[in-house]
């Protein structure tokens, strides 16, 4: 720490912190007491995800799943189905993992033990802090996008929010800072101070309870800080699928794990150019037709682009050509990376596990089937 970082400093953080946080605190479905399940829930659901985006999920995966023994139950596909629409699947597998270690090593409660929680399928450092603070009140440290901001403003830290020694600098300060009871409020309060008032544009220094502690603040820097490096540009994709028709029913594949959308249903796709996420490619250009063939086993005849489609996965920008596409010969039989092949009528679509960008697409098939040839 700083020379001006003392123990004084320490406690007048802690204390007006604390306050602010009692007054100010939002009220979450998470917060409503400590249980250790609906904390890890809402902490898996909210990496890389906003509050407000994720409070319904929240709510509708509680309703499904209550507890860890619920969730250490259900089937994987039960599982992915619920969370859809978060994104991001892979949290859900790695939070159903965890819940089933509870319940098959921990008799279905969350241990208090930093190295069992740290040895759940997902849980990071963060995480495990998160767990331990707020559910057992352990002096236990946190840093994510908002805490890492304020602490960063509170020590005037001009070193890129990316780099290694800029988290270990935080970290450190994280640990001083976390008090030795009501850690679970302070931590929170970090995040909530981050999330409502010292916010990454325009920080509203006039309210902020540590603005009298805030280097940054004193310095006239909190607009300038933290710094972080720029960030690349997506990579571009661009691939191709097809709505294929037969007889008033579509054609959809199933991917296998593992990978990207493992377990999820689509329309049989190719990748044509750039960046390859989804391991679509064959290892030499392919027509459309010629690849629904080697997907699915059906040959078809591709018809008219319908719709271009765009969305984004991790690093990637993807453009996504929509064609037309009727069945000739073949029975459907799962190629290489799929699991299954298979007709379906078009108002059972909404049913299967989609990606954002394949629920889209349903959605406008099961909405008018004639636009696509299924009468």
């Amino acid at each position: 720490m700083e020379k001006d970082d003392g123990e004084d400093w320490v406690k007048a953080v802690r204390r007006r912190l604390l306050a602010w946080y009692g007054e100010a605190k939002r009220d979450l479905p998470w917060r409503v007491d400590r249980d250790p399940y609906r904390i890890l829930v809402s902490e898996v659901m909210l990496v890389q995800t906003t509050v407000t985006a994720v409070i319904p999920y929240f709510e509708r995966f509680l309703r499904a799943f209550p507890d860890f023994e619920a969730l250490a139950r259900a089937e994987e596909d039960e599982v992915v189905k619920v969370w859809e629409g978060l994104g991001y699947y892979r949290r859900a597998r790695q939070l159903h993992a965890a819940a089933r270690m509870v319940v098959e090593s921990h008799g279905g409660v969350m241990p208090d033990d930093p190295a069992a929680v740290l040895a759940l399928p997902g849980v990071g450092r963060y995480m495990a802090g998160a767990i331990l603070s707020q559910a057992f009140d352990r002096p236990e440290p946190i840093l994510e996008a908002n805490s890492q901001r304020v602490l960063a403003r509170l020590l005037a830290w001009d070193g890129d929010l990316k780099a290694a020694a800029t988290k270990s600098r935080l970290w450190e300060a994280a640990a001083r800072l976390v008090p030795p009871r009501h850690a679970g409020e302070f931590n929170q309060g970090l995040m909530e101070l981050g999330a409502l008032v010292c916010t990454p544009r325009s920080p509203r220094c006039l309210v902020c309870p540590l603005s009298a502690q805030c280097e940054a603040k004193r310095r006239g820097l909190q607009d300038e800080l933290p710094k972080v490096g720029p960030r690349p540009a997506p990579l571009a994709v661009s691939e191709a699928c097809a709505v294929v028709a037969s007889q008033g029913r579509v054609l959809v594949v199933r991917r296998q794990a593992p990978g990207l959308w493992a377990g999820f249903w689509e329309f049989p796709t190719i990748h044509r150019e750039g960046a390859d996420p989804a391991g679509r490619s064959f290892g030499e250009p392919v027509d459309l037709d010629e690849g629904v063939r080697r997907l699915t086993g059906i040959r078809v005849r591709s018809g008219d682009l319908a719709r271009t489609l765009t969305y984004s996965v991790t690093k990637h920008r993807v453009a996504l050509e929509v064609y037309n596409a009727t069945a000739t010969t073949g029975e459907p039989k799962p190629g290489p990376g799929f699991s299954e092949a298979r007709w379906i009528e078009p108002q059972g679509l909404t049913e299967l596990t989609l990606s954002s960008a394949g629920r889209r697409l349903a959605s406008a098939v099961a909405e008018n089937p004639a636009a696509w040839g299924l009468e």
